[in-house]
């Protein structure tokens, strides 16, 4: 098994037993040591307890299993942030009924960008309300969807 993928699992179990769910886990290299990034969720938002409970259960974790190799690690734990680009399916599903932006390689019924309300997530597709129009629009030509922000 792979590095990331022995932690996403790892991660991924201790999210769900405190009722969280796993978004996204980055490993990169700054200088001699490496970050280890560990995003959750939960619907109503994630709290830095939640983040802290996170931290401490996986870092006792990896030490004990010598999961990072004896290398030096910095480990951050926080919520993924509105305007994350979605991911997966579940950060789509996640966010139905919010307004988001989303781009395209090819044009869907004439536009690169659609923006509106998320009514719907398929298996294949994703429905978005634009101006009181609902556009299908393929999972597969999706180049980037994210929450539009909109400030009242």
């Amino acid at each position: 098994m792979d590095l990331i993928q022995d932690i996403t699992d790892k991660a991924g179990r201790i999210a769900e037993a405190m009722g969280l769910e796993l978004v996204d886990v980055e490993l990169f290299r700054a200088g001699k040591r490496r970050v280890l990034r560990i995003f959750v969720g939960k619907a109503g938002g994630v709290s830095v307890a939640d983040c802290a409970k996170v931290s401490r259960d996986l870092s006792v974790l990896l030490d004990a299993e010598n999961v990072m190799q004896d290398e030096a690690y910095v480990l951050e734990v926080s919520s993924p942030g509105l305007d994350r680009p979605f991911k997966t399916l579940q950060d789509y599903r996640r966010n139905v009924g919010r307004f988001v932006r989303v781009s395209t390689r090819e044009p869907v019924e004439g536009k690169l960008v659609v923006v509106g309300k998320l009514e719907g997530v398929g298996d294949t597709s994703i429905t978005v309300d634009a101006d009181g129009q609902a556009r299908s629009i393929p999972l597969d030509l999706i180049v980037q969807a994210k929450v539009d922000i909109r400030l009242s």
